[in-house]
């Protein structure tokens, strides 16, 4: 790891703007330089111009986080900036793909009158009358519009969004649909989004993989049903998504994180022989409630949508709304 050369207004710069939870930035030429030296040096990290990290600490962060330690530096920057979609979603703390931010781009709002300096890593959406909100001291459009501009996004990744909006409760899908009012937006995105968004959908991964069967056309499945195993009624397991089928069989699938495994917030240290164990007790306390089919997904399984369909269909999962 390499060492901050011995500059007390650098490495008080830098320390403060990560006690705060955002990058740095130079109050001055003299900081200036000295920050650019120590990017060349390798010793920072400049995501966009004139705003520093840590490499070390940067690189700690995953790829949300390093938009809000952007966006909160570039806010203070630039206090007439009003920051939209995908920006604004994240300041908001909206589920999402990581994957949306592998441009390394901020969105901000502008309605002709402010002057904004072009950059490559700066999306500019043209937005007119939207309400402002204030979020971690930073200027955002307004949840309902957030969404509303989130909606370009393919089906599979803006579902995640909605589901983690309507489950923060900051938002109604009244007031996204009441956003949309003299917008120039395609109805239809927002619509279908409004339609299938569930805030009972835990994570983004499961909404993720909510967004591949509706895509898919497989029928829609129950969300965290509660099981009660017949032996034990103090026993109770909810399960991600399930389908009951008039023949009497009731298929459940369930999705697992890889930090279900691995981070000791989500595993309580156990270990992993230990979790299994209760994976295995669980299984069979649903097939005793009455469950006949039991089918797993993992994240990168959902990378490769042909996986999940194959799993479903060699479930007895019904596809009534496959495209013929």
């Amino acid at each position: 790891m390499k060492v901050m050369r011995n500059h007390k207004g650098v490495i008080a710069l830098v320390a403060r703007s990560e006690s705060e939870g955002r990058c740095c930035y130079g109050l001055g030429e003299a900081q200036n330089r000295a920050l650019r030296r120590r990017r060349d040096s390798g010793e920072l990290i400049s995501p966009y111009p004139g705003v520093y990290a840590r490499s070390e600490y940067w690189h700690a962060l995953n790829p949300p986080e390093q938009s809000r330690h952007l966006i909160k530096a570039l806010a203070m920057m630039h206090p007439q900036w009003v920051f939209a979609e995908l920006s604004a979603a994240t300041v908001l703390r909206f589920e999402h793909s990581w994957g949306l931010h592998a441009d390394g781009c901020v969105h901000i709002a502008t309605n002709g009158s402010v002057r904004v300096h072009g950059h490559d890593k700066l999306r500019r959406l043209s937005v007119h009358n939207a309400a402002i909100w204030r979020c971690d001291e930073v200027r955002i459009t307004s949840p309902a519009r957030t969404l509303v501009d989130c909606a370009r996004y393919p089906f599979e990744r803006g579902l995640p969004i909605f589901d983690s909006a309507l489950r923060s409760k900051m938002v109604s899908r009244d007031e996204v649909r009441v956003a949309c009012h003299g917008l120039r937006v395609n109805l239809d995105s927002v619509e279908r989004l409004l339609r299938y968004a569930n805030p009972l959908s835990e994570n983004g991964g499961e909404s993720l993989c909510r967004a591949i069967i509706i895509d898919a056309g497989f029928a829609l499945p129950i969300l965290q049903e509660e099981f009660i195993d017949p032996n034990d009624a103090r026993v109770r397991y909810r399960v991600n998504f399930l389908w009951r089928l008039f023949d009497g069989r009731v298929i459940v699938l369930e999705f697992d994180g890889s930090a279900k495994y691995t981070d000791p917030q989500m595993t309580g240290r156990r270990s992993t022989e230990r979790i299994v164990f209760e994976e295995r007790n669980r299984e069979n306390a649903l097939r005793r409630a009455g469950v006949t089919t039991i089918v797993r997904v993992n994240y990168s399984e959902l990378m490769d949508k042909a996986v999940l369909i194959r799993k479903l269909e060699l479930a007895g999962v019904p596809r009534p709304f496959a495209s013929r």
